[in-house]
């Protein structure tokens, strides 16, 4: 029993499927086998990346489609949140739609038509100045805290640390620990260094501006996504497949050796009976 209690509670890639957000978008233009087999091919593809995209059609009618797993969950774990994200969609068939899990997302939008201006927007109430559209997609704020001395200094060092970690990243992901908090940025895979450091600067500056006094949060903007919160928290649920899943065998092999020597104890003090 306590072995199954262990297993079912220590997975630290459950959180990784939890939804977070979706939106819809209904275009009678897109014949809904096209968006079916985009689907098909983004799934198929999570088998062996952790990003992908693509288009499909032809000139009269394209879409385009992508997917994104978090850096540090494993190719297993990445398709399976892929798939999760096709199941837990609740858009109607044939619709395009973006798709946010925990771990990953998949998007599927009309082909864009080209910008003559190289890509620069202007400021709305919805996005924030940058090189690639950084519309803001979603944000959640936990409980203000701002009565925690030193609360905003110390968010703040995490936050520069991890954007320019993320600058100088390979792979368009950083998390850092930093006085008890902890901190991730996250880029889409398309995107180089100096644009995923304005990115995720982008999506830091929301978060300094929107989620003031707490202690943790996501913000999702369309080509990149943070979280920060209490490490000890994060460490609970398990980050990446490291010292979340050792953690979790270790404990698991403490235990089975504990009911293992209880249980020739007992076959040994019943054999005494037996003999006297």
């Amino acid at each position: 029993m306590l072995l199954i209690l262990v297993s079912s509670t220590s997975n630290p890639f459950s959180h990784y499927t939890d939804f977070v957000y979706e939106q819809c978008r209904n275009d009678t233009r897109i014949p809904p086998t096209l968006v079916s087999s985009l689907k098909q091919e983004l799934v198929e593809k999570s088998i062996k990346s952790k990003f992908y995209q693509t288009s499909s059609g032809d000139d009269f009618v394209a879409i385009s489609g992508k997917f994104q797993c978090r850096h540090d969950l494993t190719t297993d774990h990445c398709h399976d949140c892929i798939v999760k994200t096709v199941t837990k969609l609740t858009c109607l068939p044939g619709s395009l739609a973006r798709v946010q899990l925990k771990g990953c997302f998949m998007s599927l939008e009309p082909e864009p038509e080209p910008e003559p201006d190289g890509g620069r927007i202007m400021i709305d109430n919805k996005g924030v100045v940058g090189v690639r559209k950084d519309y803001l997609q979603h944000k959640k704020c936990g409980e203000r805290r701002s009565w925690l001395e030193g609360l905003g200094e110390v968010r703040d060092v995490a936050f520069e640390t991890v954007a320019k970690c993320v600058t100088s990243s390979r792979v368009g992901f950083c998390d850092e620990r930093y006085e008890g908090m902890y901190v991730m940025g996250q880029c889409e895979g398309s995107l180089e260094g100096c644009e995923c450091g304005e990115c995720v600067g982008n999506a830091f500056q929301v978060a300094q501006d929107e989620c003031w006094g707490s202690y943790s949060g996501e913000v999702y903007l369309e080509n990149c996504f943070i979280s920060f919160g209490d490490y000890q928290q994060h460490k609970g649920k398990g980050a990446g497949g490291g010292s979340g899943k050792v953690a979790a065998m270790v404990m698991g092999v403490v235990v089975a050796i504990g009911l293992l020597s209880t249980l020739f104890y007992c076959i040994k003090s019943s054999t005494r009976k037996q003999d006297g």
